[in-house]
C-alpha cells in the first residue's frame, strides 16, 4: 500500500484527490497547510506527497521550498487550476517532480502517483561500493529518454484542446532543447466539417515562451507573404544567419524582418503530412551554440507529429460540434424522434417522443423500451431482432383513438450485416392533416353532387321546355298534321338527349366490363352514327375509309358503341349546320387499330385539348360536358387509348382511338 500526504486547504479539492486514490491501494493522510504537516514531513515516512494549490498562487513557491526542506527525498506533485509558464518553470526548480493542471483525470493521476513513488523508491536505494567492472552493453532506453518521455506523456492529458496542448508542448520542448524562445502560428479550426471552407490566409500566435506580449497580440503570419508563404509552398526549414542567402534560394526582406521582429532565426512547418498547418518560430539556445542538421530534422519530424495531434483535435472538435447540431435539431423537431439500439437500448429520445410515449416532454427519467406500447415495441423489435425492411404504418392513440400517428422505422445498417445495428423510429402527429384531408374529400363530394344536379337539371329543363309547349297547345293543334309532327319530332330528339345523358351516368357508375363480343369497326362505326345523327338537327353526313381488311376487335359491344357514338356526337356538333365526319380505320403500332376522327368545323385549341377529357368541361351552351370522359373511360376498359389533338397545319386528325386487335 502506498502513504500519499496531502496537502490540500480547499476541502474540495482534497475530497477530489481522495475520491482519485482508492483506499485498498493507497492510505491517504489530509493536511489542511504546510505548517500542520510540518511534523508528518519530518518523519518521512511517507512514500509521495501532493500539495493543492489555490487559487492565488501567492506564496505557494515558499510553502514549496519548505515542504522540500522538511522532506527532501519524497516526491511532491503540485495540482493548480491554472499558472503562468514561469511559475511552474520555478516549481519545477524548487524540487517539485510533477506538476498537475485541471481538469484532472483519474487514470492519468494515479499513474503520474505510482510512477512518482518508483522513482523515489530508485533514489533511495544506498549506493554499494563494487569493484570496477567493465558495464554491460545497454539494452533498454536511457535513463535521459525515459525522462523525455516521461515528460511529454504529461501533454497527452490535454490533447483534446489543441491550444492547451501545444501551449504544454512548448514549455517541455524548450526544456529539453533549452532555447529561449518558441513561438506557434497556427491557422484557426475548421469552424465545421459540413462547411465548405478553403484555406485560412490568416496565421496567428497560439502559443509562445519568451515573446514579449504586446509582439505576440499584434503581430501574426501570413501564408500571402513572408514566412508563411514559404514554409506553405515548401514544406522545408528556414535559417536565418550571415550565410541565408545560401539556402533555398535566399530569404527575401520580408523573411528576414519577420525574424528580426521575433528574435528568431529558425522556422519550421508544422503539417499534417498533406498540407501546412502552420509555422514553429525557434531563437537561439541559452547556451549560443547552434543545432546541428540531425537535431533540426528531429524537430522538423517532431513538428509533423504535433500537427497530425492538432489536426486530430480539430476533428475531434468538428465531430462533437456535429454531435451537439445534430442533437439539437432532433430536439426541436415537432415530430418525435428515437433512436434504439441493437440491446433495444433507447439511445436517444427527444422532447416530443417522450411528450408522445410518457405525456411528459420534461421527463427526465430515462426512456426505456418497455415503456412502448405494443403497437409501436413489436414493429421495432422486428426490424431490430429479424432484419425485417419495415414500411411506414399508421397508429392511432389517445381517447377513442382520435389521435392519428404516421410511425416510420429507419434501419441503420453497417456494411453488409444483416441486422441493422440501430434504428431510427420517427413519430408524426398526422392528426390534423387526416382530418383536414377528410374534410377536403367530403367538401370535394359536395361540390361534385352539386354540380352533376346543376348540369343535370339544366339539361332536363332545357329538354322539357320543347315538351311542356306542345303540351300546352295539344288540345288546339292536335288536329293539325304539321303540330302532331312537330310533336313526335320533339319527343323523339328531347326523350333521346335525356337518355344520353342517363347512360352517360351508368357508364360512369358501372364496374369493369367483359369483353366478350366480337365487333368490325366500320360497322360498329356505321351502327354509332346512325343512333346519334338524330339528336342535334341538320342532316349530318359519315364518311368511312377502311384500309385494312380484318379491322375486327374484341369488346363489350353496347359500351364500345356508345364510346364512338360520344366522339361522333362531339364531332357533328363542331358544325350544327352541315356536319360532315370523316373517319380513317388503319393499321396502328404493335399490331392496333388506329381510329381517326375529323370533322368540318374549327377544330381543338391547344388550351381546350388539353381539358376536352376533364369531366364537365365543355364549350357548348347545351351539354353536360361528360361526353368523351365516359368514352375516354371506355376505350380505357378496352385496353385502348383515346388522344384529343389541337388542330394545326400538320394535323387534321381532331380524335384518334388505338385498340387491341382481336386477335392480339
Amino acid at each position: 500500500m502506498i502513504s500519499v500526504l496531502l496537502i490540500a486547504k480547499n476541502r474540495d479539492a482534497e475530497k477530489r484527490i481522495v475520491a482519485f486514490l482508492p483506499a485498498e491501494d493507497y492510505k491517504t493522510s489530509s493536511r489542511s497547510s504546510v505548517e500542520d504537516a510540518r511534523t508528518a514531513l519530518g518523519a518521512n515516512v511517507f512514500d509521495v506527497s501532493i500539495f493543492c494549490v489555490d487559487r492565488s498562487i501567492k506564496n505557494a513557491l515558499e510553502e514549496i521550498s519548505l515542504i522540500k526542506r522538511l522532506s527532501p527525498g519524497c516526491p511532491l506533485a503540485v495540482t493548480v487550476e491554472s499558472c503562468p509558464p514561469a511559475w511552474e518553470e520555478s516549481a519545477l526548480s524548487k524540487g517539485v517532480d510533477y506538476v498537475f493542471h485541471d481538469p484532472l483525470v483519474a487514470t492519468h493521476f494515479r499513474s503520474v502517483i505510482d510512477r512518482l513513488v518508483r522513482l523515489g523508491e530508485a533514489a533511495s536505494i544506498p549506493a554499494v561500493t563494487k569493484v570496477a567492472a567493465t558495464p554491460p552493453p545497454e539494452t533498454g532506453l536511457s535513463r535521459s529518454a525515459l525522462e523525455v518521455l516521461r515528460d511529454f506523456s504529461h501533454v497527452l492529458g490535454y490533447s483534446l484542446d489543441y491550444k492547451l496542448f501545444t501551449q504544454h508542448f512548448v514549455l517541455k520542448l524548450r526544456e529539453i532543447i533549452r532555447v529561449n524562445r518558441i513561438a506557434i502560428f497556427l491557422e484557426p479550426p475548421p469552424m465545421s466539417s459540413m462547411a465548405v471552407s478553403g484555406e485560412g490566409t490568416r496565421l496567428p500566435c497560439v502559443s509562445s515562451v519568451g515573446i514579449p506580449l504586446d509582439i505576440r497580440d499584434c503581430f501574426e503570419l501570413s501564408r500571402n507573404a513572408g514566412i508563411g508563404e514559404r514554409l506553405s509552398k515548401a514544406n522545408h526549414i528556414l535559417r536565418a544567419g550571415p550565410d541565408s542567402s545560401q539556402f533555398f534560394g535566399g530569404l527575401s526582406p520580408k523573411i528576414q524582418r519577420e525574424f528580426e521582429i521575433l528574435g528568431s532565426h529558425i522556422a519550421i512547418p508544422i503539417s499534417d503530412r498533406e498540407r501546412t498547418l502552420g509555422v514553429a518560430i525557434l531563437g537561439d539556445r541559452v547556451t549560443g551554440t547552434d543545432f546541428s542538421d540531425d537535431e533540426l530534422q528531429l524537430l522538423f519530424l517532431l513538428m509533423e507529429e504535433l500537427g497530425l495531434a492538432i489536426k486530430n483535435s480539430w476533428l475531434h472538435h468538428q465531430l462533437s460540434a456535429n454531435h451537439k447540431l445534430f442533437s439539437d435539431v432532433l430536439s426541436s423537431m415537432s415530430s418525435g424522434s428515437m433512436v434504439v439500439g441493437r440491446d433495444l437500448t433507447i439511445l436517444h429520445a427527444n422532447r416530443a417522443m417522450l411528450n408522445f410515449v410518457t405525456g411528459d416532454q420534461e421527463s427526465t427519467k430515462p426512456l426505456e423500451f418497455a415503456d412502448l406500447e405494443s403497437a409501436l415495441a413489436t414493429p421495432i423489435y422486428d426490424v431490430v431482432e429479424k432484419g425485417v425492411n419495415p414500411a411506414p404504418f399508421f397508429y392511432t392513440a389517445g381517447p377513442e383513438d382520435k389521435s392519428i400517428f404516421r410511425v416510420s422505422i429507419i434501419p441503420f445498417r453497417n456494411g453488409d450485416h444483416r441486422l441493422p445495428q440501430s434504428v431510427m423510429v420517427v413519430v408524426e402527429d398526422f392528426t390534423q392533416i387526416e382530418a383536414a384531408k377528410h374534410y377536403d374529400i367530403e367538401s370535394s363530394k359536395t361540390k361534385l353532387i352539386s354540380l352533376i344536379a346543376k348540369r343535370f337539371a339544366h339539361e332536363i329543363r332545357n329538354s322539357l321546355v320543347p315538351l311542356t309547349t306542345h303540351q300546352q297547345l295539344l288540345d288546339q293543334e292536335y288536329a293539325n298534321e304539321d303540330f302532331r309532327h312537330s310533336l313526335k319530332q320533339a319527343l323523339e330528339t328531347e326523350t333521346g338527349r335525356i337518355q344520353r345523358f342517363t347512360d352517360q351516368m351508368l357508364f360512369l357508375a358501372q364496374p369493369s366490363l367483359s369483353l366478350t363480343d366480337v365487333a368490325e369497326i366500320p360497322a360498329l362505326i356505321d351502327e354509332s352514327f346512325q343512333a346519334v345523327r338524330g339528336q342535334f338537327g341538320g342532316r349530318p353526313t359519315l364518311e368511312v375509309k377502311c384500309e385494312i381488311d380484318n379491322a375486327v376487335v374484341r369488346c363489350d359491344r353496347h359500351s364500345l358503341k356508345h364510346a364512338v357514338g360520344e366522339v361522333l356526337a362531339n364531332a357533328i356538333q363542331a358544325n350544327t349546320e352541315d356536319p360532315v365526319v370523316n373517319v380513317s380505320v388503319r393499321n396502328g403500332v404493335e399490331g392496333k387499330i388506329a381510329l381517326d376522327f375529323s370533322d368540318n368545323g374549327v377544330g381543338f385549341t391547344n388550351e381546350t385539348a388539353e381539358r376536352a377529357l376533364e369531366p364537365f368541361f365543355t364549350t357548348r351552351n347545351t351539354g353536360v360536358g361528360l361526353g368523351l370522359t365516359v368514352a375516354d373511360r371506355i376505350i380505357d376498359e378496352h385496353h385502348g387509348q383515346l388522344v384529343v389533338k389541337p388542330r394545326s397545319r400538320d394535323n387534321e386528325v381532331d380524335v384518334a382511338i388505338i385498340l387491341p386487335h382481336a386477335d392480339n
